[in-house]
């Protein structure tokens, strides 16, 4: 009867042991599991060849594309005159309903508009923005729309296609994964991006 026992307490004591172990083994998965999953999440270093975030007071969504180039959302009066001493000399506003007169008014800058409503995007405001741009005698640039995500994130894809040769997929990942907020209900605007006619627009804009 003693030895019944005392094997019935050993089996016991045998289980007790694997279960520990099992539950040992499960917590170490799960943890290294989280881990592995936290690491996933963790976002990768920004490329240095995308736009530079820039900190200035009044205007949201500030980034330098070239020493040229800047984009961002709406700038307010204070964000204009700030703009103003950064450097900039002329502002485009791609918003079809809205204008900077008001903005800028009390400040030296030019500025211009090429009136884009988010839908319905074509070449004709591509090459007018562009041209535009490639004018140095008045430059730096700051181009924006409401929100610096959408239009202007299209505006500065079809910049680094058409003028610093990117490749179409290239300029989407920043125009998506750049942290300028774009907004994907817009598909519109990546598949513009995406079957652009680079060559044509290209002569388009060059053209006297």
């Amino acid at each position: 009867m003693f030895s019944l026992t005392r094997t019935f307490g050993a089996v016991l004591a045998a289980l007790a042991l694997a279960t520990a172990g099992a539950e040992t083994r499960a917590q170490s998965a799960g943890t290294a599991e989280a881990a592995s999953a936290a690491t996933a999440a963790q976002p990768s270093a920004r490329p240095a060849h995308w736009a530079e975030p820039i900190s200035l007071e009044g205007v949201p969504n500030l980034h330098r594309i070239t020493p040229t180039l800047y984009r961002s959302e709406q700038p307010s009066a204070l964000g204009m005159k700030n703009l103003e001493k950064l450097g900039i000399r002329s502002v485009i506003n791609l918003r079809y309903f809205n204008n900077d007169k008001k903005e800028a008014k009390g400040t030296s800058l030019r500025t211009e508009r090429v009136k884009i409503l988010t839908w319905n995007v074509d070449d004709r405001h591509v090459i007018d923005v562009m041209r535009m741009i490639r004018d140095p005698a008045n430059g730096p640039y700051l181009i924006h729309c409401q929100h610096g995500a959408d239009r202007t994130g299209l505006m500065s894809a079809m910049y680094r296609m058409l003028e610093q040769g990117w490749t179409a997929e290239e300029a989407v990942a920043e125009l998506k994964h750049g942290g300028y907020g774009y907004h994907s209900m817009w598909t519109n605007i990546l598949k513009y991006v995406r079957t652009a006619d680079v060559e044509k627009l290209r002569a388009a804009i060059a053209a006297p």
